[in-house]
């Protein structure tokens, strides 16, 4: 039977936390498990990525970042994640070199796979991460106090930018629906 991994998965330096707890299949490449963090932060995908581990950067090489790291950079298209997978390890994913956002990613433990399990799986998590492209850290504790208060002048403005994120809902940063995250996973070809 194949192992799987639970991983903790939190974006760091942001007040109170916004994470997810996955278990995910072994023998996947760094590029599908990129797959994974997208779907299960609802990220959309559309910017840079790289796993920073302690001798190595995973990521896309791409020739325009050439240098970009004192430590040797592998493709996330062909290294598997099973060597770098060692409970209670931690490594670095981030997402979106401009905003920065970066995630700690633990491995908390390694179990046997479940028979009839669907994997990856969401299991607990909380808050709804940042707005795409709202300015990193700084830009997201902006954007919250704007729609925190509807006297704000820029309340309805933002509001309404963050409903690409939302799916027209209004954006409430409590907001976490495992279900919504379950149903994202599954898309994810095996």
């Amino acid at each position: 039977m194949k192992n799987v991994y639970q991983l903790k998965i939190t974006i760091m330096d942001i007040e109170p936390l916004i994470w997810r707890r996955l278990i995910i299949p072994s023998n996947i490449t760094f590029f599908k498990l990129h797959k994974i963090i997208q779907a299960a932060f609802g990220w959309q995908d559309y910017h840079l990525f790289a796993f920073k581990l302690d001798d190595c950067v995973v990521d896309i090489p791409d020739p325009e970042f050439d240098d970009m790291y004192e430590v040797p950079e592998k493709n996330a298209r062909r290294v598997k994640i099973d060597e770098y997978m060692i409970a209670g390890t931690s490594f670095i994913y981030q997402y979106d070199f401009g905003d920065n956002w970066e995630h700690e990613v633990i491995v908390e433990k390694i179990t046997e796979a479940e028979e009839d399990e669907h994997y990856p799986v969401c299991t607990d998590g909380e808050r709804h991460r940042p707005p795409e492209d709202v300015g990193g850290t700084g830009g997201y504790e902006s954007f919250l106090e704007a729609i925190s208060d509807k006297n704000h002048e820029e309340y309805s403005d933002m509001l309404a930018w963050a409903e690409k994120d939302t799916d027209g809902r209004k954006f409430d940063p409590e907001y976490f629906y495992i279900n919504e995250v379950n149903r994202a996973l599954i898309k994810i070809k095996r």
